[in-house]
């Protein structure tokens, strides 16, 4: 009987070791109820499976802003973060006090998409028709992106009430109906979004196609197609404001462990996709429509040059 503790003492006096030994890799990503997080959690699993030593886990920031601090900060050793965030951010610019320039440049990730989503019978069928009403935003830089797709049908911010409220809090306050329309995250597919429609009609506005050159003035914003039948009764593509997004990597992390992560992410992407569809877009591909369209907001990370070196990708 004594043996027999004392193997199991011996086990239990492992495992810690063990633990302490995994390469921890926390993800900065977005709210719960956002595709940020979605997304993030995707690419933990898929490390995880393919990267012996690696303990990775997703962690919800408020928004992009938040999750850039936090990379800066090395609370966190990578981010998904929205371009228009990372370009301002890392230069001390728009909602910034001070540069958060103490990051990497890892990889281009998804586009994601936002849009206006509103009770079907609120008479609100396009962007130009909110002025006077009450609209939510998450984040500065989600109110920045609304504000651009409300400029081309002439709404300005003076002419709505905008508050700022998370994800989930604008979802409840659809259902309170104390808010006229929520500044949602539509793409990728949202599943917070796809439980609205089972509680009553929803519309998710679209925005019009010939507008697209004034919204498209800042380069790391974009238009996003959602295919039909994406949402529960949407019998036609969907065209919403959106904004590529990037990972970066806090700056001390090791070259070793980023170029690891990188091969791993572009070896297994299909996987990734499986996981959520968000992750089919991290690819070789994108990130050279980054480097050749000059998206790319910062220095690359060490670890992720080398491996865009060998992929030609970088020259």
């Amino acid at each position: 009987m004594r043996s027999v503790v004392i193997v199991g003492l011996g086990t239990l006096l492992l495992i810690p070791a063990l633990v302490a030994s995994a390469t921890r890799v926390a993800i900065g990503t977005g709210p719960w109820s956002g595709t940020y997080f979605s997304v993030g959690e995707a690419l933990a699993k898929t490390l995880n499976k393919h990267i012996p030593g690696i303990e990775a886990v997703p962690r919800p920031a408020v928004g992009s802003a938040h999750a850039l601090e936090l990379v800066d900060s090395g609370e966190v050793s990578l981010a998904i973060v929205g371009l228009a965030t990372a370009h301002f951010g890392v230069r001390g610019q728009r909602e910034f006090t001070r540069k958060y320039d103490n990051v990497g440049f890892v990889m281009a990730g998804m586009d994601a998409g936002q849009s206006l989503v509103t009770r079907a019978g609120s008479g609100i069928k396009t962007f130009g028709d909110v002025k006077g009403l009450r609209l939510a935003a998450n984040a500065p830089a989600s109110k920045a992106l609304l504000l651009a797709a409300l400029e081309p049908y002439g709404v300005k911010e003076a002419d709505v009430t905008l508050t700022l409220m998370s994800f989930g809090e604008q979802i409840n306050a659809l259902r309170d109906e104390t808010i006229d329309a929520g500044f949602l995250p539509v793409s990728p597919r949202n599943i917070d979004v796809v439980n609205l429609f089972s509680e009553y009609p929803v519309r998710i506005l679209s925005f019009d196609s010939t507008k697209a050159a004034r919204f498209e003035a800042v380069p790391d914003w974009t238009l996003i197609a959602i295919k039909a039948r994406t949402y529960p009764g949407q019998d036609q593509d969907l065209l919403v404001p959106g904004t590529h997004t990037a990972l970066l990597a806090y700056k001390q992390v090791e070259s070793s462990t980023i170029y690891q992560i990188v091969k791993t992410i572009i070896e297994h992407v299909n996987e990734f996709g499986d996981l959520h569809p968000g992750g089919r877009e991290f690819t070789l591909e994108k990130t050279r429509f980054f480097v050749e369209k000059h998206l790319v907001p910062i220095a690359f990370h060490p670890g992720a040059e080398q491996y865009w070196r060998e992929k030609k990708v970088l020259r």
